[in-house]
């Protein structure tokens, strides 16, 4: 019996963690929240038209990013690591 609370306890444990990871639509709001914040897209005037996340591996996601940009639109790809807690992006040109 005791045993058996504790792999209840455990499983509803591990099952809440899971839970608390955000869907990769939920990241790809926080990413672009997260750009468009920085001080990079501020000082440049760039806007977001586009971002698209695709889960590589683990907690890495590949990205392209589309951006309306002072002289003209471009695409870039992006790397997103998500550990579920902190999240972190970089462009690659």
């Amino acid at each position: 019996m005791k045993s058996t609370k504790l792999l209840f306890a455990v499983l509803f444990a591990v099952i809440s963690l899971v839970s608390c990871k955000l869907s990769t639509e939920d990241l790809t709001k926080e990413v672009k929240k997260s750009m468009t914040e920085s001080k990079q897209f501020k000082e440049s005037s760039i806007k977001i038209n586009s971002l698209i996340l695709t889960k590589k591996s683990g907690n890495e996601y590949d990205g392209v990013l589309q951006t309306n940009e002072p002289n003209g639109e471009f695409t870039y790809k992006v790397m997103v690591v998500y550990d579920g807690d902190n999240m972190t992006w970089e462009i690659k040109e």
